[in-house]
């Protein structure tokens, strides 16, 4: 099942290995320009993870006070404590100037770097699943 995983983590590792093929997989999504303008950033960290999930839940505070009541308080019920619960945390990042100046497709489509780097994110996703991984989408940066 592809969905947006929220709860019912396992806490036991994700053994290297599988870890490595799901990253592949990211690694082999198409980009404008053959640019690859992302970067996986792997977190296994409990403190770095909590750090993560204190700036998580700030952001989500700011942006939740600037909507209106009845939308805020649907916005606040989604949970990101996966962010805790889970062994690994991917950062994901798009590097706007990689590939430099002139990369193909960019000058007239300067979105690119970001579109490319969500195909990535679907390959990790389509991979993690199919390595019966749970994956959740926490975008609050």
């Amino acid at each position: 099942e592809r969905r947006d995983i929220r709860n019912g983590f396992r806490s036991d590792p994700i053994p290297h290995e599988v870890l490595l093929r799901v990253l592949e997989a990211a690694h082999t999504a198409p980009s404008v320009g053959h640019s690859q303008p992302w970067d996986f950033v792997v977190i296994r960290s409990a403190e770095t993870r909590r750090s993560m999930h204190e700036l998580a839940q700030s952001q989500r505070d700011a942006y939740a006070k600037s909507l209106p009541k009845g939308r805020a308080k649907q916005f606040k019920e989604l949970k990101i404590e996966a962010i805790l619960d889970t062994p690994v945390n991917i950062v994901v990042t798009a590097d706007p100037t990689r590939g430099g100046r002139h990369t193909l497709g960019r000058h007239t489509q300067p979105q690119m770097a970001p579109y490319s780097s969500a195909l990535a994110v679907e390959n990790l996703w389509l991979a993690a699943r199919a390595e019966g991984l749970g994956v959740g989408w926490v975008s609050f940066f």
